[in-house]
Parts: structure tokens; sequence; C-alpha cells
């Protein structure tokens, strides 16, 4: 059961807050037509390829957390701190935009203001985010396989 778990924490991180909606991946792949397949192709075996050799290392090495595996990755500690640094912002810009993305949602679906529509998605963050990685994966364990069954009866029942 712990793998349903994995697998549902990475489709989450890899599509959630709609970073990786169809219409995203129909724009930046399929309109390029072959190419863009292939690009779909090289892009998930990249994807694969990576979360497979960062599990086997995690695994090997009997890392458990992030701190140990950029202790792994990186010796110099002032390149380690930059790096850490670097990852930093980006995530906490990557959450930003998706506070913002999830106001700019319910202002234009429900006509709510874009602050309180992120001030929702953030205090819920917070929430989730005091529970540590439990609640996060928790969220996933609940949130994605709803996502997955939407989105099967979305499609077959769209072509009916």
């Amino acid at each position: 059961m712990e793998i349903f778990k994995i697998v549902f924490v990475l489709i989450g991180t890899l599509i959630g807050a709609g970073f990786a909606s169809g219409q995203e991946v129909y724009i930046f792949f399929f309109l390029y037509g072959i190419k863009g397949i292939i690009g779909i192709i090289i892009s998930s075996c990249l994807i694969g390829t990576i979360i497979y050799k960062t599990f086997k290392l995690i695994y090997k090495k009997n890392i458990n957390n992030y701190k140990e595996f950029l202790d792994f990755l990186i010796k110099n500690k002032k390149i380690k701190n930059i790096a850490n640094i670097t990852i930093n912002i980006f995530i906490l810009i990557s959450f930003y935009v998706m506070i913002a993305g999830f106001g700019a949602y319910l202002n234009q679906e429900f006509k709510l203001n874009t602050i309180f529509g992120s001030g929702i998605l953030a205090i819920l963050c917070y929430i989730i985010f005091k529970k540590n990685i439990n609640g996060f994966v928790k969220v996933n364990e609940i949130l994605i396989p709803i996502l997955i069954l939407v989105i099967i009866f979305m499609r077959y029942t769209k072509h009916k």
C-alpha cells in the first residue's frame, strides 16, 4: 500500500495545481505534431528515470530527509548552500504562483475576490503543512484518486 502513497504524491506533484492540465499538455506538446509526441516520450522517460534513480539512491544510502539527500549529492558547503537557497526560492515562487492561480480561478468561475480566493488556499496549505509530510501525503492519498476518477468520468461522458 505504501507504493500507492508514493505514486499519488508523484502524480499530485507533477499535475497538482493545474500546472500540467490537459490544456497545457496539449499546447506544449500536441500543438507541434510528431515533434511534440517525441517530446512527450523524451520528457516521460527523463522524469521516470530521474525519479527511479532518486528513489534507488535514497533506498541504497538510507537517506531519510532532504538535508541528507543534499549532503550526499553536494560535498562543497558553499555550493550546497547556494543550491539550497536556489531550490527554496523556486519552491516559494511555485507556491505563490499556485496560490495566485487558485485565486484567479475562483475569481473567474465564482466571481470571488482573488485575494480572498488566494487566502483560502494559503490557509489550507498552512494547515496541511503543519502536519509535516504526513499531511501532504494524506491530502494526495485522498485527492489524487478522486482527480483520476473525475478525469475518467469526464473523458467517457463527454464523448457519448
